[in-house]
């Protein structure tokens, strides 16, 4: 059975249906005020902002240990983003052509958006347990093991024939397989652990 693939599938498609949390309401509202338990109009102080694509770090752009452990969490940055926007095309970038978990994910998030689905929450929070260089026969070869635990909060997702799913916080250990190919830091191997 795949579950590490599954797995990390269910993981990010539940981060996309979380997007679509919706109170049912079909009456439509004004965004900028809301009723307060007083019975008064407030305007709030500052709306949530539109999700932003996050920058690769400079540190991640070494062939490093640490360049290993800060691309780590800057793709796990960039699963947070593709959930909530549908917006893959990053991730893909810095995902290995073979990569199943990685695919997985991405095809997920991918298909959601398309049906006319989205997700809400569900982000992701990362802390690199072990982080191991990999020997090769050929030295100029570099790649990293590592195993991560990945906690992600409660995710709503709403799927294109307008169920709604609601994803329970959940914390996985996962391991991923890092190679640095073209002078940059890729995901070759994302599987989740039971």
């Amino acid at each position: 059975m795949r579950t590490s693939i599954r797995a990390a599938v269910a993981a990010m498609v539940l981060l996309l249906l979380a997007s679509g949390c919706s109170d049912g309401d079909p009456s439509p509202r004004d965004p900028s005020s809301t009723w307060s338990p007083t019975g008064k109009m407030e305007t709030p102080t500052s709306a949530a902002p539109d999700p932003v694509e996050p920058d690769l770090p400079a540190a991640a752009k070494e062939a490093t240990e640490a360049g290993a452990r800060a691309f780590i969490e800057y793709y796990w940055e960039l699963i947070n983003y593709a959930q909530v926007t549908g917006d893959v095309k990053a991730l893909k970038g810095v995902s290995g052509p073979n990569c199943e978990g990685c695919n997985a994910g991405i095809d997920g998030i991918r298909n959601l958006y398309r049906g006319g689905g989205h997700a809400t929450g569900g982000a992701y929070d990362t802390t690199v347990k072990s982080l191991a260089k990999v020997p090769f026969d050929a030295p100029a070869a570099l790649a990293y093991k590592a195993r991560v635990l990945v906690r992600n909060k409660e995710q709503a997702v709403v799927n294109a024939d307008g169920s709604l799913e609601t994803l329970a916080p959940a914390t996985n250990a996962i391991v991923v397989y890092l190679l640095w190919v073209d002078e940059r830091w890729r995901t070759d191997v994302l599987v989740v652990k039971s």
